[in-house]
């Protein structure tokens, strides 16, 4: 009889630690999205991933060390906002090798807790050793989003085994959640900037190639885009080196 009420108190408590984490990482996310619409387009997806990793270190529980690994199209993982030098050691640790967490987040599964990392070698022989000589004890790796041919995943370190239990997975996936949504649209602003940018560089080369020729609209984009099909560069490219080019000879001249 007496183990219900122990029982009933473990899952209470656990449902409070939720809830704290769950009111931490909206003033988190609610403090980001703010300083996102301070600075503008200045710091981009790079500062969002900042923003991210510090707040899932502040906010899910025993988590020591956190980052963002990210797939790029060659297939080469790149470390983002590392927390600390460790984290993107075993970020390159796991791209020179081949194996690891990360790497099993971003292509195969939504979740990934090791509860103790010394004891994961029948999984990651290589990796799991070398992360365990590095003062990793635990990790939770979540995919944070795969769209485009793009993928990544947040990483939670702790350096004490046994610590993540479900409540505390429950917090990283929530956070990993929202923190994704952040991201992407940070993503989507600045894929806007860029393409926006490139807009006005095309439309200044082509009234450079309509003052140069005496050509219109059409025939100006026409060459433009011959160029570029002849040079193998991408379009904006091509306009950027004209719209170049034809500040260099205003100032020369």
């Amino acid at each position: 009889m007496a183990s219900r009420p122990e029982r009933s108190t473990r899952e209470h408590v656990s449902q409070e630690t939720v809830e704290r984490v769950g009111a931490d990482l909206a003033r988190t996310l609610d403090a980001a999205a703010r300083r996102l619409l301070e600075r503008g387009e200045e710091e981009g997806v790079d500062h969002t991933l900042e923003l991210v990793v510090r707040g899932a270190v502040q906010t899910v529980p025993h988590v020591d060390d956190a980052g963002i690994s990210l797939v790029m199209s060659d297939r080469k993982i790149e470390s983002h906002a590392p927390s600390t030098g460790r984290v993107n050691d075993l970020d390159r640790l796991q791209d020179q090798l081949g194996e690891g967490p990360c790497l099993d987040s971003i292509g195969q599964e939504q979740r990934i807790v090791v509860d103790d990392m010394a004891a994961a070698t029948d999984r990651w022989p290589r990796f799991a050793a070398a992360a365990a000589e590095r003062g990793v004890g635990s990790l939770m790796s979540f995919q944070l989003f795969a769209e485009n041919g793009s993928a990544g995943a947040l990483n939670l370190y702790a350096s004490r085994p046994h610590v993540f239990d479900e409540s505390t997975a429950d917090a990283g996936r929530l956070f990993a959640a929202q923190a994704a949504l952040l991201l992407h649209g940070a993503q989507r602003v600045q894929g806007l900037h860029a393409a926006l940018a490139s807009r006005d560089v095309i439309g200044q080369a082509k009234g450079i190639l309509m003052e140069r020729f005496g050509v219109g609209q059409a025939r100006a984009f026409s060459m433009l885009v011959e160029s570029s099909q002849s040079t193998n560069l991408k379009l904006a490219k091509v306009a950027e080196w004209l719209v170049g080019e034809a500040e260099r000879r205003g100032a020369a001249g």
